[in-house]
């Protein structure tokens, strides 16, 4: 099918080296007609060697583009969270959401519930990472990094605790896609991306496994074809990547797994643009 005509990415980065302006062209020349921007701070920071721009990074960048940047705020996870006054914060500085990553706990523990009370009240979507992370830098035990922490089934506690509070799960949560899947199929606020390993073909190639029906299913019948109905739930990122390798990824993705065309419409901006609250 052809390429969309019109595209919210919910996941995407800055980095120091980039041209923004060059990029909102670029963005534009492909119909994005939102683009959110998830902040990294700590390790990642390019402050701290990293190769993120930071939330006080993209602040002057989401001023200048109110049309097409929103920024997703990264919250400090560590043994000692941010308070819930960071969130209240970045949201009168006009942040749309927030980003999560490298808990010290698992997402689902309580000494993170005041950001998630928080974050509900304030209508603010969170974008955790989920599944396995590659490192930011060499000395990995200092980072303290555990997959587990990040297992997309810490959802099911959340959601049901904070349940008008919106989940965005990256990556499929791969490895454990199937549990994200699970997830998304059963909450109603919880929400996931396919983006990831530079939308190569061995990222596509463990997605149509994760996603594709069983052996002797009716593909196009979405009782027996889970992605089709999946897909209402799924939505369009690029993480690092130009948008141009994330459209022709999805692309592929969507044919492979015989996605209709009115639910293509909502994986590439629809659902997104419900969840941000945009006419």
């Amino acid at each position: 099918m052809d390429k969309p005509d019109h595209i919210i990415n919910i996941h995407g980065h800055l980095h120091p080296s980039d041209d923004i302006d060059a990029l909102v062209r670029e963005w534009e020349a492909h119909n994005v007609r939102r683009f959110c921007c998830l902040c990294l701070g700590g390790p990642f920071a390019a402050a701290n060697g990293g190769g993120y721009l930071s939330a006080d990074d993209v602040l002057p960048w989401m001023r200048k583009y109110p049309e097409m940047i929103l920024g997703f705020a990264d919250m400090d996870l560590g043994k000692t969270p941010s308070p819930a006054s960071e969130v209240e914060r970045r949201k009168e500085q006009g942040f749309t959401g927030l980003k999560f990553m490298l808990p010290a706990y698992p997402y689902n523990d309580e000494r993170y519930f005041h950001l998630y009370e928080t974050a509900e009240k304030l209508q603010m979507p969170i974008v955790f990472h989920t599944g396995y992370v590659s490192s930011p830098r060499e000395d990995v035990r200092a980072l303290d990094i555990d997959t587990l922490r990040m297992y997309p089934g810490c959802f099911d506690r959340i959601a049901r605790a904070f349940p008008r509070l919106t989940l965005i799960g990256a990556h499929l949560g791969l490895p454990f896609a199937d549990v994200a899947q699970c997830m998304a199929e059963f909450h109603p606020h919880v929400y996931f991306d396919i983006s990831g390993g530079s939308g190569r073909k061995p990222h596509l190639a463990k997605l149509k496994r994760a996603l594709a029906p069983f052996h002797g299913a009716d593909w196009d019948d979405p009782e027996e074809n889970r992605a089709i109905p999946l897909f209402e739930k799924i939505l369009f990122a690029t993480d690092n990547p130009p948008v141009a390798v994330w459209i022709a990824a999805s692309l592929e993705i969507l044919d492979y797994l015989h996605i209709p065309a009115a639910v293509r419409e909502l994986f590439w901006w629809k659902t997104a643009a419900r969840l941000l609250r945009i006419d």
